[in-house]
């Protein structure tokens, strides 16, 4: 189905998952400002002969956006872009990391956000663990410095230790939050953002070390003080974000 106009320089999907192919090109073309808040979307008609789908693929596509809160779709009315501020959480993963790029201003705030909520979890996991959790704690850390292991692996295992600290409060809106973090780092756009910056899971060690150490000793606040310095260093790929970042524009 030929078209006179091209609305934005999409590609034909991929037939094996054509409205999922559909949806995320559209849903990068919001997140890039390309449909920006408060716009139509194209008619049916004209996205599907862009994308040289049928309708059915695209009206599919439109209700993946609507269901991430990126358009409301009223009868008649067509798509709307929402604010993205409307939108849902899960398309954080794509506003950080799309198109082979990482938004080092989005990875900011993130950390911004969860930073402080994570420092008082770790406060109430030193004040309320149990023993049992420190040989899990123990065993998580054997497989962050297993060197055999691929660089992923390892940093599941340092995911997991996020969950354990959240298992530590007993608070299940801690253990939500934990893993709905934890689910957030294990995506495709987070796994391509730690590719491309060479991170290493080695670097939490010392601090797991640290915390072990001082709560064998019955030291709370230096073990308190150790979590919250492993908590912090997701902090750290910011920073080498940015670096990377100035480099390339130096070079």
């Amino acid at each position: 189905m030929p078209t006179a106009r091209r609305v934005v320089p999409f590609r034909p999907p991929a037939r094996r998952r054509i409205h999922e192919s559909v949806a995320e090109q559209l849903r990068d073309a919001i997140l890039d400002g390309r449909f920006r808040a408060g716009e139509k979307l194209p008619p049916e008609r004209e996205l599907a002969a862009e994308f040289e789908v049928n309708r059915t693929s695209l009206r599919e596509a439109i209700k993946v956006l609507e269901g991430l809160g990126l358009v409301r779709v009223r009868q008649g009315d067509g798509a709307t872009v929402r604010p993205l501020t409307e939108a849902s959480l899960s398309v954080l993963p794509f506003i950080i990391h799309r198109d082979g790029r990482t938004d080092v201003q989005a990875v900011a705030d993130v950390t911004e956000v969860l930073m402080p909520l994570f420092f008082e979890m770790a406060r109430l996991a030193v004040e309320r663990y149990r023993p049992a959790q420190l040989a899990t704690l123990r065993a998580l850390r054997g497989v962050v410095a297993d060197a055999t292991l691929t660089r992923e692996a390892r940093f599941e295992a340092v995911r997991q230790v996020l969950e354990l600290v959240s298992d530590m409060t007993a608070n299940r809106v801690w253990q939500m939050l934990a893993r709905k973090t934890a689910a957030f780092l294990r995506s495709e756009s987070m796994r391509q953002a730690r590719h491309d910056l060479r991170r290493d899971p080695g670097h939490s060690l010392p601090t797991i070390d640290r915390c072990l150490a001082a709560l064998d000793a019955h030291r709370p606040e230096d073990a308190l003080a150790a979590l919250r310095e492993f908590i912090a260093g997701v902090g750290d790929v910011v920073l080498d974000m940015r670096t990377a970042r100035r480099r390339r524009a130096a070079s």
